[in-house]
């Protein structure tokens, strides 16, 4: 057998972002103007900002090249301060947050959600999850 390269070996990320996650899709904000814009809600706007801020601290302590650019699955558990909202809104609003926030290049490469859940906890809201680079 051959030896491993650090190459074959794919890269698993543990991410914690805290605070009530949200979605994109619902109570959305349309803004006319020049031109007629729908804009995510402003709770969207909000937890995105924080989630930003904290994917930020997170690539900085990262011990990785970020961002990834193979395929990658994702499992996401999903613990939200209320039972509402649908599972694939979240994981659109996740894949949107990791891609801005520079964690994968593009959300295009999410190949899997594997094991994600929506969960609920209402004392601490947070989304747990683990990003995997897919191996040949």
């Amino acid at each position: 057998m051959g030896e491993l390269s650090h190459m074959d070996v794919p890269r698993a990320l543990r991410i914690l972002i805290l605070g009530p996650p949200r979605t994109k899709k619902n109570h959305g904000r349309i803004v006319t103007g020049k031109r007629v814009k729908l804009l995510p809600s402003e709770q969207f706007a909000k937890w995105n900002q924080s989630a930003q801020m904290q994917l930020a601290k997170y690539r900085a302590s990262a011990n990785a090249k970020l961002p990834l650019t193979a395929p990658v699955r994702v499992t996401a558990h999903i613990y939200r301060d209320r039972a509402t909202g649908d599972a694939v809104n979240y994981y659109q609003a996740i894949a949107d947050a990791l891609q801005e926030g520079r964690i994968i290049l593009n959300d295009s490469l999410i190949v899997s959600w594997d094991g994600s859940r929506l969960l609920k906890d209402a004392v601490r809201p947070r989304i747990e999850m683990w990003v995997v680079e897919e191996t040949a």
